[in-house]
């Protein structure tokens, strides 16, 4: 019972992740199956573009959630970190309570698209309340999270502070990486130079 609820507890922490790469798997081999269908077998299969444009949206705006819950989308913060830690901080609070309102926002509109939708695509004859749903679905995550980060900001500091530095550590990673590839180059180049 207890292995049953901690699967279950990591299946929700991830149910974006999830989404975004079945449907991610389902395009691709979507995509595939009808190039092989049309180059080796001359006979194309509409119904596979449509069900990888419909994979497409679960993957822009699902994974656009998971990325966002992970503070993975780029950010310039250039003038932010040469900001004092408090007004960081501050700022910050005041663009998550922005993304609550702009997600929500969204939200609902995505939410009105979908339950206005009344076109069918042409080969499959699937409504397009099924590629529509991703929208609503993305943002409406993305909201949960932006109010959940918001809280956070003001009951745990430190979680908060840490979100927004973990992507710092994946930058002095690609910095290390930099400077073993310029050490190659300047041995190559000295090899280069000794045996003219």
């Amino acid at each position: 019972m207890e292995k049953c609820k901690r699967y279950l507890k990591w299946v929700i922490l991830h149910v974006e992740e999830i989404i975004a790469v079945m449907a991610l798997a389902i395009m691709t081999t979507a995509i595939f199956y009808n190039v092989l269908m049309r180059y080796l077998f001359r006979n194309p299969t509409a119904w596979a573009d449509e069900l990888a444009m419909i994979c497409l949206a679960y993957v822009t705006f699902v994974g656009g959630a998971a990325a966002y819950k992970r503070n993975l989308h780029f950010g310039i913060d250039i003038l932010l970190d040469l900001m004092p830690s408090k007004l960081r901080t501050f700022i910050r609070q005041a663009v998550n309570f922005a993304f609550i309102i702009l997600f929500g926002y969204v939200t609902y509109l995505g939410y009105d698209l979908y339950k206005g939708a009344v076109k069918i695509f042409n080969y499959s004859g699937w409504s397009y309340k099924i590629m529509d749903a991703a929208l609503p679905l993305g943002f409406l995550s993305m909201t949960i999270y932006a109010v959940y980060f918001f809280i956070q900001s003001f009951t745990d500091k430190e979680a908060f502070r840490r979100r927004y530095e973990q992507s710092y550590e994946e930058e002095s990673v690609d910095g290390e990486l930099v400077r073993a590839s310029e050490e190659i180059f300047r041995n190559h180049t000295k090899e280069g130079g000794e045996d003219k």
